[in-house]
């Protein structure tokens, strides 16, 4: 490999790999075929709005990203905003509509008058004391000439359950009057609940669209799609093993892909090796969140020689998990048997787990639910789960049976 080419592949390689930042580029998203039906029912369903939830890290912005791009293409009015905590419904709808330009034809004046044109911005009709009636006025006029999306991201950042409300409100204001206008919301889980509980006639005009952990196959066109535009090869072994340790979310396929294929450069080798996979773990846990690295550090440093805090976590990041990413503690019994070499029952490693869910102590690194001798648990952050499982292996602790445990065990859909 020429020294030019080299360079060229290694400038490249930050465009095609996105660890830190949502996809943008609609050449480079992959997956996610059945929420992009959905939301393009609901998108040329009038009346219907939609709301994509699911774990961080899974996903949503980049699917999001990825709609603005499908929708323009549509000849739609596209536009999408991020939500922050310190937005009003006002504020919010304010930044949203002044996206969108109204064009107003006028007469001049003479004997011989041209029309002439003023661009405005329907944002400037909407005050502090903004109500859903006034969105939908806005949205009605703003629809006579084009279809409208309008995409609000970071949902769950927005204060209080009052904007839910009025935004509940203004979903059901626009169903019931059939207005042009489809508004997505993208957030987590209690949006969901949150927006029903606000106003339960809206659940019939809300699409519900779960954006699950991807599944092995959408995440290797994530790595296929990058090897193709950088004109390199992965060899099978190590996209294994790259979607083994993804457990799922596409940031640790960007990040684990990115690294192996900067190994492989570095070498000025086009063929992603085994070796490169596994030489790139590392390099990806020096790159780590600094959330997720502290997270780790104080659920599971050592004050006494002998605790096993490092091990049970390990074992829960391998425990078998239900749709919703819960596991039992009956599940954590037999990962923690083989990390050990020793047979462990419930009772030597509930503590632990009480442990990672308190804020005073190792926590909160879970999360628990349920009642009594039926707990629940699962990963507060779920980027953390493979963190631990990439800290397992570089440390040594995951090697053997664990592996083909971790194999067998499939990631949520």
């Amino acid at each position: 490999m020429k020294a030019q080419e080299k360079r060229q592949l290694l400038f490249q390689c930050s465009r095609v790999f996105s660890p830190a930042t949502p996809i943008n580029t609609r050449d480079l998203f992959a997956g996610r075929t059945e929420q992009i039906r959905l939301v393009g029912a609901a998108v040329h369903t009038r009346g219907q709005h939609a709301i994509i939830f699911g774990e961080r890290g899974v996903g949503k912005t980049s699917l999001a990203n990825f709609l603005k791009a499908l929708l323009a293409d549509e000849e739609t009015v596209v536009v999408k905003i991020n939500c922050h905590q310190d937005d009003t419904f006002a504020k919010l709808w304010r930044s949203a509509l002044s996206e969108i330009a109204l064009l107003d034809e006028a007469h001049g004046m003479g004997f011989l008058p041209r029309k002439q044109s003023r661009s405005r911005s329907p944002a400037e009709y909407l005050d502090d004391k903004a109500s859903p009636d006034d969105i939908r006025r806005i949205l009605q006029y703003v629809g006579r000439s084009n279809d409208t999306v309008i995409i609000f991201d970071e949902f769950d950042r927005l204060p209080g359950s009052r904007v839910q409300r009025i935004f509940a409100d203004t979903i059901k204001n626009l169903s019931d009057n059939a207005i042009s206008a489809t508004l997505v919301i993208v957030g987590v889980a209690n949006d969901v609940s949150g927006l029903i509980k606000e106003h339960a006639s809206v659940d019939r005009s809300l699409v519900q669209i779960k954006m699950p952990r991807m599944r092995p196959d959408e995440l290797t066109e994530i790595l296929g799609k990058a090897m193709e535009e950088l004109g390199m090869v992965m060899e099978d072994e190590a996209t294994e093993l790259l979607i083994l340790l993804s457990q799922g979310l596409p940031h640790y396929t960007h990040l684990l892909g990115q690294e192996a294929t900067l190994t492989a450069l570095a070498d000025s080798r086009k063929t992603v090796t085994i070796a490169d996979a596994k030489a790139g773990i590392q390099s990806a846990l020096n790159k780590t969140q600094q959330s997720v690295l502290d997270a780790y550090q104080q659920a599971t440093s050592a004050q006494r020689k002998g605790t096993l805090f490092r091990e049970v976590l390990l074992a829960c990041a391998l425990a078998q998990v239900d749709e919703q990413g819960h596991f039992i503690s009956a599940a954590v019994r037999e990962p923690l048997s083989t990390i050990m070499k020793r047979s462990y029952d419930i009772p030597g490693f509930s503590q632990h787990l009480d442990k990672f869910c308190s804020d005073a102590s190792r926590g909160p690194v879970l999360e628990k639910a349920g009642t009594s001798r039926r707990f629940r648990f699962r990963f507060t952050n779920p980027l953390l789960q493979p963190y631990v499982i990439m800290r397992g292996l570089a440390d040594g602790l995951l090697e053997g049976e664990l592996l083909e445990l971790l194999r067998t065990k499939q990631a949520p859909t």
